[in-house]
């Protein structure tokens, strides 16, 4: 089903923009993300350091090494692995500066490709990072500095969770 997405700015800083997906008449993916894990459930410690990691990084920019790679090398997809924690949190790292914040989960399998949840994220951040890779080369999206410029909207194959 295709549905319109948004890219919008979650949080601005000095030296990164952190964007986040919404798609059209839901929340945002961040929101969804950490509407799985409401206050007081088992995992507030890791939401909390996955939120301090996001301040250490609106500080001092999303630098590569804050991040695994998740998807294929050719695409920009990333988890922001926290040490002892079962939760991952996706992101598609533009660059230093850029940073779109996806959905994530419990860190089940080994691998993200081995639980349908999480691949089902990481492959729709996969495909988005290939509409936007698309809209940069065809010039309809502009990065200036920590700056998306363009139309960030778009169409997307994009399937319900089950």
């Amino acid at each position: 089903m295709k549905k319109r997405l948004e890219i919008e700015l979650f949080e601005e800083h000095t030296n990164v923009n952190i964007y986040t997906i919404r798609f059209k008449n839901e929340i945002s993916e961040i929101e969804k993300f950490l509407d799985k894990f409401p206050q007081g459930c088992e995992f507030d410690l890791d939401i909390s350091t996955i939120i301090k990691w996001l301040d250490n990084i609106g500080k001092r920019g999303a630098l590569e090494r804050y991040f695994r790679i998740e998807g294929k090398f050719k695409d920009r997809v990333f988890a922001l692995p926290i040490e002892n924690s079962n939760l991952r949190l996706y992101v598609i790292r533009i660059s230093d500066e850029i940073l779109i914040l996806g959905n994530g989960g419990t860190k089940k399998t080994k691998v993200y490709n081995k639980d349908p949840e999480l691949n089902s994220i990481v492959e729709q951040l996969q495909t988005i990072d290939c509409l936007i890779t698309a809209k940069e080369r065809q010039g309809l999206i502009q990065i200036k500095e920590n700056n998306y410029l363009g139309n960030l909207s778009s169409k997307s194959n994009h399937e319900k969770e089950p």
